[in-house]
């Protein structure tokens, strides 16, 4: 209340009103006095009670959960005085363009909310109840005390960023013997990304950027008041808790300046323009996203320190500036830095996909998703209906086809093993329908192999006595296309027998849909479908023999498909790109 005397926070309203960045910094560095005012009161009641009581009493509770209210008004306050005073800040800046951010958070996540950071803050390391019993300080000082044990306790948590050396030590501790020849990160690249990260945190965060305008390093910027418990919290949450989602840019453009300044021996990454390169806490980054081809060191490092789960493929797609990098991508988790999809992990009879889109990965043949409906023996074939036939001693039969298939692309620029690979598929119609389509080709013009290729799915109904299992009659009549091959790709309205009726939209039209692989796709590419010639069976006997045409375009297999033959090939497959893959690696 002394700090306030009588005036009253201002709305966001009148914040919004503010034209003159001092008065605009003056008023954000009274409401911090008043925060701060605030968090002495409730850490001082907080001590009291753990002193005298061993229950808190409820006068104390109602005005602690009161101060609570005020802290994350106050906090509310002076985030939305920072930010008016960001934006005064870059209107009167000639440059001020460089401040726009480098992409908008498109991915879904859940904001970190002011009654979370507030109460997080709370709960940080408080002095022991021993050191509060035999001290004889008086409570002003132990209040002082306090803070600044979390102060210390911040440093130790930002050791990351401030102590170049902290990865060397932990290296050596999990592991001391350096015989072993494994190849592990680098400390002083490591070191480099974390920080680069953080900067890059700070750079977009109206908050923290005007925090760092004078500060020369992390240590500087930790131990300056204007850097509350709050600021903390808030950091740690942004910088732990988002690296998969809107951060994910920022995390891959902080692994490409680390890998550059390892090689120049600096502080700075020299392959951007200088007009877009800004210093922020003592080091060197870029206000837009890096464009160059990504290094097979460079996925490593970011496979190595994310871990990603199954199913954000996608996500690191986005990161890709051509084909070649989402090969490589997906190279890497085909020799096991990333779980597969589920897609492909769905067994049927103990068999799954997951080998042969690995396989086609390391081929160059991106397989996005596949989807099959095999039916038992029994449903194979025509099956008797309860409708009435026409006929007299007659029961009308229904037949369904429904053939699995598998979704991806292939390079859009002429390719030797392109046209290899479109080669084996076309020779073997008994096994593949297939339809292709290049994003570089005008409407919607496509490419289908063989010319009559048959449907994904479809159905007919005839009339014949009805019969026993074995001696079910053959089909006959003309077929209902519900899912045409080209289908697939652009959707359809058709009905399918005993399927609620609703649109089927196809991949090329449901591009915005959350998860799809191909959603933040920043380069054209050819997308293919391949049909099973074969109906109702299950997706995991296409892709065997999709991959076995994929080893048989690069040589490493020739006739039919045989499991040894298979494993043989796969091997020389694997070998191979995964010496291209670690070819930056030691040559011991």
């Amino acid at each position: 209340d002394n700090i306030k005397s009588g005036r009253e926070l201002p709305t966001k309203e009148q914040i919004l009103r503010y034209t003159d960045l001092h008065f605009t910094l003056d008023k954000a560095r009274w409401v911090r006095k008043y925060l701060e005012s605030i968090r002495v009161e409730r850490t001082g009641r907080n001590m009291h009670q753990k002193r005298f009581f061993l229950k808190v009493d409820d006068g104390h509770n109602i005005r602690l959960k009161v101060l609570a209210k005020k802290m994350v008004e106050a906090v509310d306050t002076l985030n939305d005085l920072q930010a008016r005073a960001l934006d005064l800040y870059i209107a009167n800046n000639p440059d001020s363009k460089w401040m726009k951010p480098v992409q908008s958070p498109n991915f879904d996540y859940d904001p970190i909310s002011t009654e979370e950071i507030v109460e997080s803050a709370q709960r940080t390391l408080s002095v022991s109840e021993k050191s509060m019993r035999s001290s004889a300080l008086a409570d002003e000082d132990l209040i002082d005390l306090e803070h600044r044990a979390r102060k210390a306790q911040l440093l130790h948590v930002f050791e990351i960023f401030t102590d170049p050396d902290l990865f060397a030590r932990l290296r050596d501790e999990a592991d001391p013997d350096d015989s072993d020849p494994t190849f592990v990160p680098d400390p002083s690249v490591l070191h480099n990304i974390v920080q680069q990260y953080a900067r890059r945190i700070m750079y977009h965060d109206s908050d923290f950027f005007i925090k760092t305008l004078d500060k020369v390093s992390f240590q500087d910027l930790i131990l300056d008041d204007d850097f509350s418990i709050e600021d903390a919290f808030k950091f740690v949450s942004l910088f732990g808790r988002h690296q998969l989602a809107f951060g994910l840019m920022w995390f891959k453009d902080a692994v490409l300046d680390a890998l550059e300044m390892s090689k120049e021996r600096g502080n700075v990454a020299n392959f951007g323009r200088l007009s877009s390169r800004h210093k922020v806490l003592g080091g060197w980054i870029y206000s837009c996203t890096h464009t160059r081809p990504i290094s097979k060191e460079a996925w490593w490092y970011l496979l190595k320190i994310l871990k990603p789960p199954a199913d954000v493929e996608n996500r690191f797609v986005r990161l890709c500036n051509n084909f070649d990098d989402m090969v490589n991508f997906l190279s890497f988790g085909a020799i096991g830095m990333l779980p597969p999809s589920t897609f492909c992990s769905k067994e049927h009879d103990g068999v799954d996909a997951i080998m042969p889109r690995k396989h086609l990965a390391l081929s160059g043949v991106v397989i996005a998703d596949m989807e099959s409906a095999p039916m038992p023996p029994h449903m194979t074939g025509p099956i008797p209906t309860t409708r009435r036939a026409r006929k007299p001693g007659c029961t009308v039969w229904c037949e369904m086809e429904i053939r699995g298939f598998m979704f991806g692309a292939l390079r859009n620029e002429p390719d030797s093993f392109n046209d290899a690979f479109i080669r084996e598929l076309r020779a073997r119609p008994d096994l593949f329908q297939v339809v292709t389509r290049s994003e570089t080709d005008p409407g919607r013009d496509v490419e289908i192999f063989p010319t009559d290729a048959l449907p994904m799915a479809r159905s007919r109904y005839f009339e014949a006595p009805l019969s026993l299992t074995a001696n079910r009659p053959p089909g006959s009549g003309e077929w209902n296309v519900s899912r045409s091959a080209v289908d697939v790709l652009y959707g359809t309205h058709c009905e399918m027998p005993g399927v609620p009726n609703h649109p089927f939209l196809g991949y090329l039209r449901n591009r915005n849909k959350i998860g799809w692989f191909f959603r933040f796709i920043k380069f054209p590419v050819k997308y293919i479908v391949i049909l099973d010639t074969v109906p109702n069976r299950h997706h995991s006997v296409l892709a065997k023999n999709v991959v076995w045409a994929a080893l048989r375009a690069q040589g490493y297999g020739e006739g039919e498909f045989e499991s040894r033959k298979y494993a043989r090939a796969s091997d020389n497959l694997f070998q191979k790109r995964a010496e291209e893959l670690f070819s930056w690696t030691p040559k011991n």
